[in-house]
């Protein structure tokens, strides 16, 4: 009887519970303009009940009768409304945060209105689902100033990027990367997964570079990965398949008909058959047509899998993913594999919070060597392969029968290996105490690392062409490792105060950042077998010369920081910012160790004055200027300043040689940059923009001054020359159109720069082969003499003497001048985003123009001397008899490189990437129990506008080498699951 009271007395209690539940239903509005909000997080406050709203704002949901509703959307200050109505309405405000936007400059977080530096900021949804496996390629066309250049298109690759014009000549002139307060090296970005990164933030000016010291000079792209929020646990899985081809080639070679016609029946003094052709020859070969491109590249796909799952209470919030990406490359045999794994924790217990960051990636990379200078590179000799040898003989081998020696590239490609594997870990922990006895006081300290472990292994077989290029190599296995760790604390104490119309920060630092690299090589010579390792080579003794080689190193640095970063604000429409910092390091000489950088800023908030305040056009006008210094310790190894002695022979007997004199004067390079700029938001917030303007002066630049022999060494390391970069930088987004259902945005970037030489030591110039540096001149000017035609009674290249004026067909190095210069004037990226109801269309195009590019590989196809090679079919209107009005000379006349008949305008603009995508109704995923659901369809690098003579136009360093492994046109689709 007791049982049977008790289980009534529950079941009335259940039952009052159930009667005391309901649904809620209701909307969620924009303030703004009343339009429906979807995807907002509604959540019963202290339970894990939680919904989100659809594409109308509507949303359903079970609570008690005396229930809290919570309504948090990004960018929206978070909203509590009590659940004592079945139908609510609900309307967010943007949060102050999300009106004026926040930057991240590394050791702050800056409310963009009130920061007077220059600073871009990318968020990852913007750029994360493109197909590209290093992320500083995804930045690519989105922020002014900064310059991406594609260095190859091998899986893997790296790019060369710039900001605000290159600062150096023989020093570093990349960008620092920091990831998560941790500095990174770029040739790692094969390992880290983009789809990890929540924003890039893309520092310019000196009161933003200036906080990174000596490191700074360059530029810096600050990387924040995501983190967890406060809501319920989502799991997201991102797929991506593409397949990716080979762009078409502007250079033309000849046809087996054409080069038999070039070989037999052109004008021939001498009446020379090269090859000694047959008439049955000619016949049989004029129907050979072999596909040498086909048979080096091929279609390749990409695959990507991404399994994330974050979430949390007001305590902890985590984030979790892991990821999978295979690559094939365009380049039969080369492919990249890459897994990363990464957890991001936050905790906070009252005034003390901890977070921390760990990420971990295993790639491994198999490529092909890039290099112009060896015949044999797969890259390179294909060209010069003949169009009527076939390159496999009817049994499937290799054909090694060209009759000119062509070497047939295959058996390098296939039989020797070139791999590098990877294993990056970065990892840090975050404290911070907030003093509960001083309002807006807190101590914080960062300390993480940055690993990275390198293996190389490269084989060459005995029976390959790269093998005879070191007489009695006999095949050789090369095995490379390389260990770096770098180690960053940093400490800090902040204080935050307002008072009235004051608000005060600062920011007091301590840094030591401590890097260490260790290498090992060895190289091993005479294949035993079909071992690819070590354990296939001969023996080394002193009669088969085999003897390997080993080496090594060892090498460490340090920096020891000591630095302050400030603000001010005086109501809001003042601000004035402020960094100081004292950088010490292992690398320089005694008395020289300690230099000085700081950077000050100022900005004024013209729309926020009294006078502004009945005016409806502006909505956003702030006017800012910064000036300040940064450094760039790009140069040298960890030992530059040192006397350093090496290995040397002399008659067969080992000993030691100077090899680097002592540098008592030796510091970094110092970069100042003053910069102004105009940030305005127009019509309703629809139209947003800025316009900057900077000089930047390079001052202490490295140089290499030439030494009497006597001394050793030929030259020494010194700070001797000054470069300055000016330009101007625009910006703007607009919506062009935005209803309910439709939303059209238009944005896009213009960059105009100017690199100039101030100062060289002593002589006013530094040629470089076909470049050159010149006071008063545009750096990395081209400098070759000019090409005047070709004279039409003899067949002679005719040059233009040094005047401009003179025509001669004697050519001399000495009539070189400067004819343009092999960096962009211009640059920039610009697009469009369509919404219509569930569908989005986005589109991206860059572009470069103001460029010369040095087209080495048509040097060497256009080469006469090689005629028992392929050549550009363009040699086929070379002058043959009296009269001929040509621009290629007669093949029997003096062939000189270095002129302007091989000189290109690099001018292009690119079809970067369009984005097709379909995200399902919430009241489908809702059924299906999902969270969401979106498929897409992408194409990356679909066409290349451009009068270029080859693949891609886009070569980083101006001169296009015949090696080089070509951009990929790629075609993806995939899929985005939230559950």
């Amino acid at each position: 009887m007791k049982r049977l009271f008790l289980f009534s007395l529950f079941a009335i209690m259940m039952s009052t519970v159930a009667w005391a539940q309901r649904d809620v239903t209701g909307v969620v509005l924009d303030a703004r303009d009343n339009s429906p909000l979807s995807g907002v997080s509604v959540f019963v406050k202290g339970t894990r009940t939680g919904t989100t709203t659809d594409r109308d704002g509507r949303f359903r949901i079970t609570a008690q009768e005396n229930a809290v509703l919570v309504f948090s959307f990004t960018g929206f200050t978070d909203k509590e409304v009590a659940a004592d109505a079945a139908n609510l309405s609900v309307t967010l405000s943007l949060s102050q945060t999300a009106l004026e936007e926040v930057v991240v400059t590394g050791y702050t977080t800056q409310n963009k209105k009130q920061y007077t530096g220059s600073v871009t900021k990318i968020t990852g949804s913007e750029v994360n689902l493109q197909p590209i496996a290093s992320f500083e390629q995804l930045l690519q066309g989105k922020s002014p100033g900064l310059l991406v250049q594609s260095q190859s298109g091998q899986p893997g690759s790296a790019a060369s990027v710039t900001i605000r014009g290159k600062g150096s000549v023989l020093g570093g002139t990349q960008p620092l990367y920091i990831v998560d307060g941790i500095q990174v090296t770029a040739a790692d970005f094969q390992s880290i997964n983009p789809g990890d990164i929540e924003s890039y933030n893309i520092l310019k000016d000196a009161v933003t570079t200036s906080q990174y010291g000596s490191r700074g000079a360059n530029g810096v792209i600050v990387v924040t990965t995501k983190r967890g929020r406060n809501a319920k646990t989502v799991f997201n899985y991102d797929y991506q398949y593409g397949v990716q081809q080979l762009p078409k080639s502007k250079l033309r070679l000849m046809n087996s008909k054409e080069k038999l016609d070039y070989e037999l029946y052109y004008d021939r003094p001498d009446g020379l058959n090269p090859f000694g052709h047959s008439a049955a020859d000619v016949d049989s070969f004029s129907n050979i047509n072999a596909d040498w491109e086909d048979a080096i590249f091929r279609h390749a796909k990409t695959q990507q899998h991404i399994l994330s799952a974050s979430g949390g209470n007001e305590k902890t919030r985590f984030f979790i993913s892991g990821s999978i990406f295979n690559q094939d490359g365009l380049v039969r045999t080369t492919k990249l594999s890459r897994y990363t794994g990464r957890v991001n924790l936050d905790h906070t217990a009252g005034n003390f919070k901890i977070g921390i960051s760990t990420t971990v990636g295993y790639s491994t990379l198999t490529g092909t060597s890039e290099n112009d200078n060896v015949i044999s590179t797969p890259l390179n000799a294909y060209r010069w392969t003949l169009p009527y040898i076939t390159p496999y003989l009817e049994d499937g081998s290799f054909n090694l029968t060209d009759p000119g020696g062509n070497p047939n590239p295959l058996p390098d490609l296939f039989l020797n290996t070139n791999k590098n594997y990877q294993l990056k870990g970065i990892g840090s922990i975050n404290l911070e105490y907030r003093i509960p006895t001083v309002k807006g006081l807190a101590v914080r300290t960062q300390w993480g690392i940055d690993f990275t472990d390198d293996q190389s292994e490269n084989y060459i077989d005995i029976n390959t062409q790269a093998n005879t290029v070191v007489p009695g190599l006999s095949g050789a296995f090369i095995q490379a490792s390389s260990r770096r760790s770098r180690y960053t604390g940093t400490t800090s104490v902040n204080y935050e105060k307002r008072s009235g119309d004051h608000n005060f920060g600062i920011g007091l630092f301590h840094e030591i950042v401590r890097r260490r690299t260790v290498t090992n090589g060895y190289s091993g010579f005479g294949l035993i077998g079909p071992i690819k390792n070590a354990a296939g080579v001969t023996p080394g003794t002193p009669t088969n010369n085999f003897i390997p080689r080993v080496n090594g190193g060892n090498t460490e640095d340090a920096i020891l920081s000591y630095f302050a970063i400030a603000n001010y604000d005086f109501q809001n429409k003042y601000f004035v910012n402020l960094t100081g910092r004292r950088d010490g390091s292992s690398r320089l000489a005694e008395g020289k160790k300690f230099v000085n950088y700081g950077g000050v800023g100022i900005g004024w908030a013209i729309s926020s004055e009294e006078f502004m305040r009945n005016q409806k056009f502006f909505n956003n006008l702030k006017l800012k200027a910064s000036y300040g210094s940064a450094g760039n310790a790009s140069i040298g190894d960890s030992y530059e300043a040192l006397e350093q002695f090496g290995p040397t022979s002399y008659n067969g007997i080992g000993g030691l040689a100077l090899a680097n004199l002592k540098k008592d004067q030796l510091s970094w390079e110092t970069r100042t940059t003053a910069n102004v700029g105009l940030e305005f938001t127009v019509l309703n917030n629809r139209l947003n923009g800025s316009v900057e303007a900077y000089r930047a002066i390079t001052k202490g630049l490295y140089l290499n001054r030439l030494l009497s022999s006597t001394n050793g060494v030929g030259s020494i390391l010194t700070n001797l020359g000054k470069l300055q970069n000016q330009g101007i930088e625009v910006a703007l987004d607009y919506d062009l159109v935005k209803t309910r259902d439709l939303t059209v945005n238009v944005n896009g970037n213009w960059t105009g720069n100017k690199s100039k030489i101030l100062q060289l030591d002593g002589n006013n110039e530094i040629v470089s082969g076909i470049s050159i540096n010149r006071v008063g001149q545009l750096a990395n000017s081209v400098y070759v003499v000019r090409y005047a035609g070709v004279d039409p009674d003899t067949g002679e290249a005719l040059y233009f003497k040094a005047d401009g004026k003179t025509i001669t067909n004697e050519y001399d190095p000495n009539d070189a001048v400067i004819v343009g210069s092999f960096d962009p004037k211009g640059f920039g990226g610009f697009g469009f985003t369509v919404n219509y109801r569930n569908f989005e269309v986005s589109t991206l195009f860059t572009y470069q123009y103001g460029f010369q590019i040095y087209n080495q590989a048509r040097v060497d196809v256009e080469n006469p001397q090689y005629y028992t090679s392929n050549l550009n079919v363009s040699i086929l209107r070379e002058w043959q008899h009296p009269g001929d009005i040509t621009d290629i000379p007669s093949s029997f006349n003096d062939f000189h490189d270095g002129t302007t008949r091989f000189l290109e305008k690099g001018d292009f603009l690119r079809f970067r990437n369009i984005m097709v995508s379909y995200t399902f109704p919430k009241s489908l995923i809702n059924r299906w129990k999902m969270g969401n659901l979106r498929l897409f369809a992408q194409g990356q690098n679909l066409y290349t506008w451009h009068n270029f003579q080859g693949y891609d136009p886009e070569v980083f360093t101006g001169v296009l080498t015949g090696a080089v492994y070509p951009a990929l046109k790629t075609i993806t689709i995939g899929a985005s699951i939230g559950l």
